[in-house]
């Protein structure tokens, strides 16, 4: 064939091979191994990476993933592009290596970025996670000096004062616990920036198998935009960076210890309890210009690296929780609750972070106002406005500016007691309040639960105690609801899923999700409304 009629190819044409479809192919190829070569993966068999290759390396089972995978890509594309195109090796081989390097990127920015394809994200919801931001957010109640000098943060459970949960800092690279004096400089660093970060990092720790093996790192240009600093123009973006890494620093020094036995039963509760150890092992690598000294003064951009503590072995362990060994707690994050700006809506954010990590224990969402106020403010707040008619009225004020944001603006779900709250007390109400008001305020009570589909989805995957013994007959049951194979593929090809995504959310393999969706295997009726939930399926 004449030299002179091979064409290049045109990159937008290879932009036509949609991502989706790619990693679709990744997952069938996964599947294809898992029940074709099973000897191979059980083995250290060497493979060779494909055909033109000249030499043989022992490969584990990832790498024997990965050559599998390029060859049927690298066969894909050249069927594709070779019906479109008369090109030769080279022009294959540089069509191979636009798709796989726009896949990778692709890959990369989903498995490193969050709320990308639900404006939600799973973080675990343990009561180490509330005690480690209160000890953020309340700080100057929360932190006290012991009888050792060493600088504690305690919490005790309600329902059983045997177990506690108890923080203390450090500094880098080891984990001894500071005094009062010098732990000050690093509690004087927490506050509402390192509550978001927490809650962020928590959310990228559920994507892990194994958190407390794994490392994971997070963009700091990634991190501005997550918790609404994209928006601030009174910063540059280096200064936004370096206090991101700051931030980071400070939540290094964080430990953790817990003693915690979670329920009752012949058989004995779940020993949850950890040594003292990290929450967050963190390494912060910047990027950008060196001065003189030897220093980035003002980076380009800081990466954060990260690995969860020994605490999710305990808290964040799906295999554990199976055979009870362990525990395995998780609820959803809103995307507009980092977005939330503590400046202007500081009791709002309070809220917001509070109910989300209990609305997995609280699934009625029902509270009382002082209940909740105490929670989430200093204690003396309720005290010196019981006191002062000018601060009960600025305490309300803040109080219903706080719930006409989470309902308005963030889609919070909220239905006021109509006996204990009446529409004279409710937000919208603008006129002279009575005499006695702030107490009536504080018997009320409310339902407040986060925006749609969180609560659903907490509800979809925790069984109910007490069935309905004469459901209606217009009442869709679990029962009621069933999904076909070709259902769920396509909604979480539309979606933009993997099949891996949608197994992590409903705590199955990847392969029992590929049964499914070839009409292999049911999902049960929770599996199946919990599906129709993340994945958006009308029935």
């Amino acid at each position: 064939m004449n030299q002179n009629s091979f064409e290049s190819v045109n990159p937008n044409d290879i932009d036509e091979l949609s991502p989706s479809i790619l990693l679709e192919i990744q997952d069938n190829v996964r599947q294809v191994i898992s029940d074709k070569l099973p000897q191979y993966l059980q083995s250290e068999k060497a493979l060779s990476a494909s055909e033109a290759s000249e030499t043989t390396e022992t490969t584990d089972n990832y790498d024997l993933f990965e050559a599998i995978f390029n060859e049927v890509l690298y066969r894909t594309i050249s069927s594709i592009v070779s019906g479109k195109h008369k090109i030769d090796e080279n022009n294959l081989q540089n069509s191979y290596n636009i798709v796989n390097n726009n896949l990778q990127g692709y890959r990369d920015s989903h498995q490193n970025s969050l709320f990308k394809s639900q404006p939600f994200e799973a973080i675990p919801t343990a009561a180490l996670m509330l005690s480690s931001i209160n000890s953020q957010i309340k700080k100057e109640e929360s932190w006290q000096k012991n009888e050792e000098g060493i600088a504690v943060a305690q919490h005790k459970a309600k329902g059983n004062p045997q177990n506690y949960i108890e923080h203390y800092i450090s500094t880098p690279g080891d984990i001894t616990l500071l005094p009062w004096n010098e732990a000050q400089q690093i509690i004087d660093k927490f506050g509402f920036t390192s509550a978001k970060l927490h809650l962020i990092l928590a959310a990228y720790t559920m994507v892990q198998e194994k958190p407390w093996e794994s490392l994971f790192t997070v963009k700091g240009s990634d991190l501005i935009e997550k918790i609404g600093w994209d928006k601030r123009t009174d910063l540059p973006k280096y200064q936004k960076l370096l206090e991101i890494a700051k931030t980071a620093f400070a939540l290094d020094c964080l430990l953790v210890k817990t003693v915690w036995i979670e329920g009752r039963n012949r058989k004995g509760g779940i020993n949850a309890s950890t040594p003292v150890g990290r929450m967050w092992n963190i390494t912060i690598v910047p990027y950008g210009q060196v001065n003189t000294s030897g220093k980035i003064e003002e980076p380009d951009e800081v990466q954060i690296i990260v690995q969860p503590g020994t605490w999710t072995k305990y808290f964040l362990n799906k295999a554990g929780a199976e055979s009870r060994e362990a525990l395995y707690q998780f609820g959803y994050l809103a995307q507009k609750v980092l977005e939330i700006d503590p400046y202007h809506e500081e009791l709002t954010l309070r809220l917001a972070i509070y109910l989300t990590l209990d609305s997995r224990v609280r699934l009625d969402g029902n509270y009382r106002v002082q209940e909740l106020i105490e929670i989430v403010l200093p204690k003396t707040e309720i005290d010196k406005a019981s006191c002062d008619r000018f601060k009960a009225f600025s305490l309300k004020q803040r109080w219903d500016n706080a719930l006409k944001h989470l309902l308005n603006k963030l889609n919070w779900q909220i239905a006021f007691d109509p006996e204990t709250y009446p529409e004279w007390l409710r937000p919208e109400y603008t006129q002279k309040q009575p005499k006695g008001y702030f107490k009536k305020l504080l018997d009320a009570k409310l339902t407040i639960k986060p925006p749609h589909p969180i609560p659903e989805l907490i509800a979809s995957k925790v069984k109910p105690k007490v069935q309905q013994l004469q459901p209606k007959a217009k009442d869709t049951t679990p029962e009621d609801i069933k999904l076909t194979g070709c259902q769920v593929r396509e909604a979480r090809i539309a979606k933009g899923w993997p099949q891996t995504k949608l197994a992590g959310f409903l705590g199955v393999s990847q392969k029992f999700i590929s049964l499914v969706e070839r009409g292999e295997r049911p999902l049960s009726p929770q599996q199946a409304a919990y599906v129709r939930i993340l994945l958006d399926i009308k029935i």
